[in-house]
Formats: structure tokens, C-alpha cells, sequence
């Protein structure tokens, strides 16, 4: 009988067990305000999951926003007292642009209760940024926060009624 191998114990690093803190802040904030927070679940390319519009009178609209969370235990990249930045992959970036959703990146600061956001696409059709490949978020606009409720429906729905 061989003898058995030591083996190294399975292990989940401290990056994984932050952007799981950082999906349930985020999954909190939209359940806040009202709307409905579908996890991508399983294997992802790159969209961690979809918010959909409820309506006050609890009306589900099949008005939906797609979104990649990004998380952090330290200082947020770029950080000053009133902005962050945040780089984004090109193939990130080309994913989340070719796409037929709106979609937003949360960055969050799961330990200090803290995240912003912003439309990808709305914020790189300036050529300028889209080359830079930066979001830049200015904190006390771009809160994902109840008072990102209104920008978030508006977002979602279409002008044109789908």
C-alpha cells in the first residue's frame, strides 16, 4: 500500500472574501432601494450581476442594469479627499461596451461602508476617457447609495419604451 501524499489544504485568499464583502454591500444598497439583485452566479465574464427596476407600487419592469463590482480593503485607487479612479482592462472595458445593457461599475470599500458608481457607457463615449480607460468618480456625486435611486431608473429605462 503507497503511502498517501500530504496534501495542501484548500484554501479562499483574503481578495476573494473582500469582493464577496464588496457583492453583498452592493446587493444590500440596491435592496434599499427597491429594485431586485440578480447575481450572475457560476462562471462570469465580467458582469457580477443585474439590477432590475421595481417600481413604488411594486411593479417589476424587465428594466435592467448590468453590473461588475470591484472591491477593495485599503485605499481606493487615485483617492483623494473628494475623487477615486479606477483603471479598467481593455478587455473589460470592449466586453462592457459591446454589450445591449447598460452597464455600471461599482467601486466599493466594503470595511468603510463605501461605494460610487458609473455608467460605462455614458462616461467612455468621450474619446478622451475611453483611451485613458479611467472612471473617475467624484464621491459626493457618484454615491451607490439611495440617492443614486433616480439616476439608476433613469438609466435602465428606455426611452422609446424597449
Amino acid at each position: 500500500m503507497a503511502k498517501s501524499k500530504q496534501l495542501a489544504p484548500k484554501k479562499i485568499g483574503n481578495s476573494d472574501m473582500i469582493g464577496a464583502r464588496g457583492v453583498n454591500l452592493i446587493e444590500r444598497r440596491i435592496l434599499e432601494m427597491g429594485f431586485l439583485w440578480y447575481p450572475s452566479g457560476g462562471v462570469e465574464a465580467g458582469i457580477d450581476g443585474r439590477l432590475e427596476i421595481r417600481n413604488e407600487d411594486a411593479e417589476v419592469t424587465n428594466c435592467i442594469v448590468s453590473l461588475q463590482i470591484k472591491a477593495t480593503d485599503g485605499a481606493f485607487e487615485g483617492e483623494t479627499e473628494t475623487e477615486l479612479t479606477f483603471t479598467c482592462s481593455e478587455r473589460d472595458l470592449r466586453y462592457w461596451l459591446k454589450g445591449n445593457l447598460p452597464v455600471i461599475v461599482v467601486y466599493s470599500r466594503p470595511r468603510t461602508d463605501e461605494a460610487y458608481w458609473l455608467s460605462v457607457k455614458d462616461y467612455f463615449s468621450d474619446p478622451i476617457r475611453r483611451a485613458a480607460r479611467k472612471l473617475r468618480f467624484v464621491k459626493a456625486r457618484d454615491s451607490f447609495n439611495l440617492s443614486a435611486k433616480d439616476a439608476l431608473r433613469k438609466l435602465a429605462l428606455a426611452d422609446d419604451g424597449g
